[in-house]
């Protein structure tokens, strides 16, 4: 049995005098659901029932991170629910400026005390309540610190169920997927869920780097090591400690450093550049790759042991062409979070913005998803995000049939959509016995359009109608 809608409130606070305030001013209408920590507040909300969050901005619940810090991960860990802030007589006026920008509201208790009540019992904006349809939806999750992943794509499903397993051990482990799929975003929620969370994290971004500058980033360099080496400085390594260090696009590290990482994993042991005493990392390595390294492996590329090595515990991200669930659900996330960001009223999501963003291939993955929102929010003058709002290249009217196998045009972008299209629903009709209806529900489409696009990939034959 589900709570009616917006019967609860989410609150942040480990000051007694507060909650019973706020006991007494809501307790009769709304279930209080106390949290005492911000990363609390994703398991504790529940978009088909909570009305708002109200959170405490005093040095007791922001802890060791920064006020500022702190008002971030309140916007992260509240998702699309309003955030209200009670702050003490004393808070210091720049961060109230900042909460008021940030948030909806700061207010002072008992003094706003009315307005308060009058922003948490106001009619619940239809916006705040787009999330609602995946509320019930199977799905998975990481929460760490400073943000979160979900998915509805049953395919992922595993895949965090094993990695939160491998977070809480001091093992290497390797993120294959697609550029902008989300594996440095999954790295930090693996080091903010391990035991090493309080530790440091870092980032190797190899594919940034020159060849030679890569060792000196990784292991440091002592004085006179090379022309410009005026004094020592440490490396990644180093600095991560007992932290986590993220090697991004380890697939472009050459092969003198591939046999140094090698030595790294297997022993701990490293020389910074120029110098010849032996050093001991005690860090945790997250490693991640566009490509499949077996391949660049029998390409004679990478190394093989270091494969074997790194193979142990991988986990490979499936593009976002292949998660047509997880892009309607982003892209509502991304359009709360940019809407408040830049000041910028939506009231409402088309249903054909959606449809269009479920036929896009998705060549930049999440990132490039955001980028699109980010652009569309910032377009929309009616409140309502339409097609209208996309780029071109994303419009359905501006967009010809896909090209025929054998077509000269098979290369261009409209050719991989509808490649791409056709292979998510083949693959969806396997997963669900060829049931049309359970195929629609599963990719978040009615039968109508499902047939249709079935029809135009020439799949009907195939499917039952049930």
């Amino acid at each position: 049995m589900h709570a009616e809608p917006g019967s609860e409130i989410v609150v942040l606070c480990q000051k007694q005098s507060l909650l019973a305030q706020l006991a007494a001013q809501f307790g009769d209408d709304f279930t209080l659901r106390v949290v005492d920590r911000p990363e609390t507040i994703a398991e504790a909300v529940r978009p088909e029932a909570t009305r708002a969050v109200v959170a405490h901005l005093g040095s007791p619940t922001w802890g060791d991170t920064s006020p500022l810090a702190f008002l971030a991960r309140l916007t992260e860990f509240a998702g699309s629910q309003p955030v209200y802030v009670v702050a003490d007589d004393d808070l210091p006026e720049a961060i109230r400026r900042a909460a008021d920008e940030k948030l909806e509201a700061c207010l002072t208790l008992p003094p706003a005390a009315a307005r308060l009540e009058e922003l948490v019992r106001r009619p619940v904006d239809p916006v705040a309540r787009m999330a609602g349809p995946f509320s019930n939806l199977a799905h998975r999750a990481l929460h760490g610190r400073t943000g979160s992943l979900i998915t509805f794509t049953p395919a992922m499903f595993g895949i965090l169920d094993e990695l939160k397993v491998a977070a809480a051990h001091n093992v290497t482990i390797l993120l294959i997927g697609e550029t902008g799929s989300g594996k440095s975003h999954l790295a930090r929620l693996i080091h903010e869920i391990s035991p090493a969370a309080d530790e440091r994290f870092y980032t190797v971004a190899c594919g940034a780097l020159p060849p030679d500058l890569i060792e000196s980033e990784m292991f440091g360099y002592v004085r006179g090591a090379f022309t410009g080496a005026d004094r020592d400085k440490a490396g990644k390594f180093h600095a991560a400690g007992r932290g986590t260090l993220l090697l991004d696009e380890i697939d472009v590290l050459p092969a003198e450093h591939q046999a140094k990482l090698l030595r790294v994993i297997e022993s701990g042991e490293y020389e910074p550049v120029g110098s010849n005493e032996t050093a001991l990392s005690e860090a945790r390595l997250v490693v991640a790759s566009n490509y499949d390294l077996e391949s660049l492996v029998e390409q004679g590329s990478f190394r093989r042991d270091l494969y074997y090595r790194l193979n142990v515990l991988s986990f490979r991200l499936p593009p976002l062409r292949e998660r047509p669930r997880d892009i309607d659900f982003l892209a509502r996330q991304f359009a709360f979070a940019h809407a408040r960001k830049h000041a910028v009223e939506i009231r409402d999501i088309d249903e054909t913005f959606v449809e269009a963003l479920r036929h896009y291939a998705w060549p930049g993955n999440v990132r490039e998803l955001e980028n699109v929102i980010r652009r569309a929010v910032l377009y929309c003058q009616r409140g309502t995000l339409t097609v209208a709002d996309l780029p071109s290249p994303l419009r359905p009217s501006e967009n010809p049939r896909p090209a025929p196998p054998g077509d000269d045009r098979k290369g261009t972008l409209e050719w991989r959509v509808g490649s791409a299209e056709r292979q998510i629903i083949e693959d969806t009709l396997r997963r669900n016995a060829n049931r049309r209806q359970a195929t629609a529900a599963e990719l978040g489409i009615s039968r109508v359009t499902l047939y249709n696009k079935m029809k135009k990939f020439g799949l009907l034959s195939s499917a039952q109608s049930s």
